[in-house]
């Protein structure tokens, strides 16, 4: 509200700066008898300024407003499966987003101690295979909100992105629950189609639009015999079966009566994940062998050259062509000092 304690208010303008860059003038003051409305777009200190004027002077008076918002949902985002020993991205999305200074605390498994952050983001390095509980807590004020989600670690896995017919779009509300909902849908879908056990497919709908989602293929829980390279190759193998049928347009469910969604592989899936510490080992043992070659063949090179002098080397060439004696021998006596010089060094 803006008073007037002196000057006669019908011939008094008013000026009012709210101090994010808005400012309203009023005739008179009788015109503001219901005070002044004025919705700020973002939190923070705003310096808002009053300023009467009329024929005798001006006066102007300040005050400074604090503009909070109150924090009404947080969502974690991260990676529903994770390669061991990789660094994890993880963010905390706040709704709405500026509500001012928030202070993050990040909860892992059974952690008695958190990791405190004023950042919304941050890494960590899973190294045991499993299912991990990632909590975010942001505290804002006396507001403190939470999410939790749980991340698998594998020692190596394949994913797909998936994509869905346009009909889905429209019916999605965008909340975590209908995406789970999806998810499952999805999975049963994959199962009874391909036959790939239900233990090694992971599927996870992503938020927005248009709806997306990421399949991933596992290890079987029980160990299979045999190297790395087997295992993976059978689940490449794995990875191709559901491609195909992908491709087929076999992998579809019904939403509801009327509805049929279509599920397709996009062209963005990402390549096969795997612990990259024993095929880096490979990777230098083959750097190390191919540096070994190139080291011999430049050292036979140089030795079969050094073999013969500058004067031999013509005499070879003639002596392959055939030249009459007299021509090897002008060839001997047309050879310089510095000719000479340079087989020396080479013999």
């Amino acid at each position: 509200f803006v008073f007037l304690l002196k000057g006669l208010g019908s011939t008094t303008s008013i000026t009012v700066d709210f101090g994010d860059g808005t400012a309203i003038s009023y005739v008179n003051i009788s015109s503001i008898d219901d005070g002044v409305k004025h919705i700020y777009s973002k939190v923070g200190i705003y310096q808002v300024s009053a300023t009467a004027t009329n024929m005798l002077g001006f006066d102007r008076v300040i005050l400074y407003l604090h503009v909070s918002c109150r924090l009404e949902h947080i969502q974690l985002l991260a990676p529903a499966v994770v390669v061991k020993n990789k660094e994890v991205n993880l963010t905390a999305v706040l709704h709405p987003s500026n509500v001012g200074t928030v202070t993050y605390y990040w909860w892992f498994d059974n952690k008695t101690e958190p990791v405190v952050t004023l950042d919304g983001t941050m890494s960590f390095t899973l190294s045991k295979e499993g299912s991990h509980t990632v909590t975010v807590q942001a505290s804002v004020g006396n507001t403190v909100l939470q999410d939790q989600m749980t991340v698998a670690v594998y020692e190596y896995f394949q994913s797909h992105v998936l994509a869905f017919s346009s009909n889905l779009d429209e019916l999605n509300p965008g909340v975590s629950e209908w995406r789970e909902d999806i998810g499952r849908v999805v999975k049963s879908s994959v199962v009874q189609v391909t036959g790939i056990s239900e233990d090694q497919l992971l599927v996870t709908v992503l938020p927005g639009l248009p709806t997306t989602a990421e399949i991933f293929i596992v290890p079987e829980k029980r160990s299979r015999r045999g190297g790395m390279d087997e295992k993976w190759a059978h689940l490449d193998q794995l990875s191709q079966v559901l491609l195909s049928a992908l491709n087929q347009d076999l992998i579809q469910f019904t939403l509801k009566p009327g509805v049929q969604v279509n599920v397709y592989a996009t062209r963005l899936s990402p390549a096969p994940l795997m612990d990259s510490s024993d095929s880096s080992l490979s990777g230098t043992a083959v750097i190390m062998l191919v540096s070994v070659i190139l080291m011999g063949l430049a050292i036979f090179v140089i030795y079969k050259f050094k073999r013969y002098s500058m004067p031999d080397l013509l005499y070879e060439v003639c002596n392959v062509r055939k030249c009459e004696p007299g021509i090897i021998a002008n060839t001997h006596s047309k050879i310089s000092p510095q000719q000479n010089s340079l087989s020396a060094a080479f013999t």
